[in-house]
Formats: structure tokens, sequence, C-alpha cells
């Protein structure tokens, strides 16, 4: 793989995270006005429209709609589903831990796969522990305070399972097609499996709030940043850097919210946040030390 590429592939992650980590605290505010659904139905039309534009390119085959409608599945309408959900039944904190956790379960399901089954190495699982020890205690922040709910942890993890299954189904297609044709069949998929919820939801949407300069640009945010932008960043960081070695920077997301939520909402970030965020990069950058093996996790 040429430097560049590998340069680029990094830089596309990097973009992804420092965005999604920002989304948090953006949606958080659009959920005092609107339910996720809404949401979610908002941010999708809006990042597909602007997809159609960057790509008009038409395409249409049964048997790769599927994968786009499965992915769509797994990365739009039952992980923001199952987050969403969660956040409302446990604590921000423990949502974001076992939502984080998606390089783990993607780690598992490559072992499982029989042509990935040597795949990680010591260094690779390493870097994993360390990152995720980090995210841990940048979640906690200083508080030691975790208050357990079964439902609303099954579901967060349930998101952790659901993005993991998503990037291995993506690492077949990111091979194939233009990171903004999967990102435009992304959102048109999430559009169509989120419009029957919607509908079933029956709740009244207060469309006077979009003509609210901070209401609008969230939901502008959202769509043009948080998904048509950042999942054609993602898309193309999968092809260029891997599966495993991409997501391990879902673990520097929780920081991304500490850092924004400290200039937004003026919350505090302690020694424990500052000694985690090391901990995240030094197991990132010990996960990327070794090559991966090629015959699982092809270099590009």
């Amino acid at each position: 793989m040429k430097k560049s590429s590998k340069v680029t592939g990094h830089a596309c992650a990097i973009f992804c995270i420092i965005v999604w980590g920002t989304t948090f605290i953006v949606s958080r505010m659009l959920l005092d006005f609107y339910t996720p659904l809404q949401t979610m139905m908002m941010r999708f039309i809006l990042a597909y429209a602007v997809l159609w534009c960057m790509c008009p390119k038409w395409y249409f085959h049964w048997k790769d709609e599927i994968g786009f409608l499965l992915m769509s599945l797994f990365s739009n309408t039952l992980y923001f589903m199952a987050e969403n959900t969660a956040l409302t039944l446990t604590q921000s904190s423990n949502v974001s831990i076992l939502v984080s956790a998606a390089p783990v379960f993607t780690a598992l399901l490559l072992v499982l796969l029989p042509q990935c089954s040597e795949r990680l190495t010591r260094y690779t699982v390493l870097g994993i522990a360390i990152s995720f020890c980090g995210m841990i205690m940048v979640v906690l922040n200083g508080s030691l305070v975790l208050k357990l709910n079964p439902v609303g942890d099954l579901l967060a993890l349930g998101a952790a399972v659901s993005w993991a299954v998503f990037n291995m189904i993506l690492r077949g297609y990111s091979e194939r097609f233009s990171s903004y044709l999967i990102s435009r069949k992304l959102m048109f998929y999430g559009v169509l499996t989120t419009l029957p919820l919607l509908f079933w939801e029956h709740a009244p949407m207060n469309c006077s709030m979009l003509l609210t300069p901070k209401i609008l640009a969230g939901i502008l945010f959202l769509g043009i940043m948080g998904s048509a932008l950042c999942y054609v960043s993602w898309n193309s960081a999968i092809y260029v850097l891997g599966v495993l070695r991409t997501n391990i920077y879902i673990y520097a997301i929780p920081f991304v919210t500490m850092v924004t939520a400290a200039f937004c909402v003026n919350e505090s970030i302690t020694l424990m946040g500052i000694a985690g965020a090391i901990l995240i990069i030094s197991g990132m950058v010990l996960s990327s030390l070794q090559r991966s093996n090629p015959g699982c996790l092809e270099e590009k």
C-alpha cells in the first residue's frame, strides 16, 4: 500500500471520529424537540439528497441491493434505534462504553471467519485492550459510579454488534463500489426502513422548529456532516486500512465527546479523562505497528 493512501485512510477515519464525537452533543439537543425516529428520518433524507448530488450515477441490481439493504439495517435503522432507546433506559456513560465496544465484536467476527482464524496478532489484541481501558476511563472521566440496567445495556451492546456486522458486510462491497454510491444506498434504505416505524410511532412533528437557526443547524450538521460525508469517509477508510484498524478509531469517540462537552456545555475534564486519552492513542498506535495477515485483512 502506498504511504499516501494510508495517510488518506487515517485522515478519513480521524475526520469521522471528530464529527461523530460531536454529533452526540447535537443529537442530545435535538431529542428535546423530536423523537429519535423523526431525527433519524430527517438525517437520512438530507444525507441522501446531498449524496445524490455528489454521485448521481444510477445503479440497481437485485443481488447487490440485498447487501445494501442489510448494511443499512445494521448501520442505520437497527444501530440508531438500539442506541437511542438505550439512552432512554440507562446512563449515557453505560451506553458510551458498551457501544464503543464495536471494535471488540469486529475482531471476534473476523476471527470466526474461516479465512481469518490466524489474523489477530498479539500487538493487535494488546492495542485493542489498552484502547478499550482508556475509552472506559474517558467515559467515566472521574466518576466511578455505574448503574446497570439490563435492558438498556443489552440494547447498547446490540448497537455495537450491529455496527460490527455492518462493517463485515461492507468489506466486500468497498472493493466493488465507490464510497459515494455505497453511502447513498445506505441512506436510501435507511429512509425506507425507518418510514414504517415512523408511521407506527404516529408522533406529531413540530416542523416550525426547523425555522429556528439552532435546530436547523443541528439537522444540517447531522445530515451533511454526520451521515453524508462521514459515511463516505468511513467507507473509504475501510477500503484503505481494513475493517479492524479503522474500527479501533471508534475508541476515540468518547474522548472527542468529552472535549466537545467541555467547550459547549462546560463539563470538566479530569486527570482520569486525560490518562484515558493517552491510553486510547497508545493502543491505536500499538495496533498499527504490525501488518495484518494479508489473507484476512487485505492491504490495498
